[in-house]
């Protein structure tokens, strides 16, 4: 009789074992699959990408200010050039001279509008100065966050581990404890009950559906001495725990 009890006592610890293993499993799977970075990864993604953009913007405008200061040479030289025509003294005709004053006019307007340009884009450009090295550093931030979470999800993945071998190693050792026939009444119930084939007795009440027991069937699970007293309402083996 009570050896029926310890061994009903040592299908329990089996079950339990058998389902904190596979919690653990579902755990670690969980972790090596890294949803837990996910989030992080994108904001650096993000923030990294908000970098580039701001790079590739100063790198436009910098082009675009090389490009018109070229032009502001330019126009200084022909400038140059049209006023030392001007002032030879070789313009007689006033319609020659008109022509030659308003190709200076454009040419000043011209270069005026060029430099206007650089001055606005030089200030967009400490502008973007000042954004890209705070984007680096949300970047820098974000990165450090990143790398001790990958580390905390690194030690986690690892005590997971060595807790699921743990859990094997149990489970293995009770399922060579276990008379092969109740092993077998787990394997064939183990799928229809969730896992939860056999609960203790809780002041009278199965321990897994809370029904009360009725004394008939209470008094079989005491003696323990007829293999596996059901619980009448969902089922389950019944025992009691020392």
């Amino acid at each position: 009789m009570m050896d029926k009890k310890r061994d009903l006592s040592l299908l329990y610890r089996y079950q339990e074992a058998r389902r904190r293993l596979a919690a653990c499993v579902d755990e670690l799977a969980a972790w090596e699959g890294r949803r837990v970075l996910a989030d992080l990864e994108n904001q650096v993604l993000t923030a990294r990408e908000e970098v580039e953009q701001i790079q590739n913007e100063r790198t436009r405008l910098k082009m675009e200010n090389r490009r018109l200061e070229g032009e502001c040479r330019d126009y200084e030289a022909q400038l140059r050039d049209l006023e030392t025509t001007l002032y030879s003294g070789k313009i007689s005709a006033p319609k020659e001279l008109e022509q030659l004053q308003r190709r200076i006019a454009e040419y000043q307007t011209a270069k005026a509008a060029r430099e206007e340009t650089i001055l606005n884009q030089l200030y967009l450009l400490e502008t973007k100065e000042q954004e890209l090295a705070q984007a680096q550093k949300q970047v820098e931030a974000l990165q450090t966050k990143l790398t001790a979470a990958a580390e905390e999800v690194a030690q986690r993945v690892n005590s997971l581990q060595k807790r699921c071998t743990e859990l094997e190693k149990e489970v293995a050792d009770l399922e060579r404890a276990l008379p092969e026939s109740l092993l077998g009444f787990y394997q064939r119930s183990a799928k229809a009950l969730k896992g939860i084939v056999v609960v203790p007795v809780k002041e009278k009440t199965c321990g897994f559906c809370h029904m009360i027991i009725p004394p008939a069937v209470l008094e079989k699970v005491k003696k323990g001495d007829s293999g596996v007293t059901l619980c009448e309402n969902c089922g389950r083996g019944l025992f009691e725990e020392r």
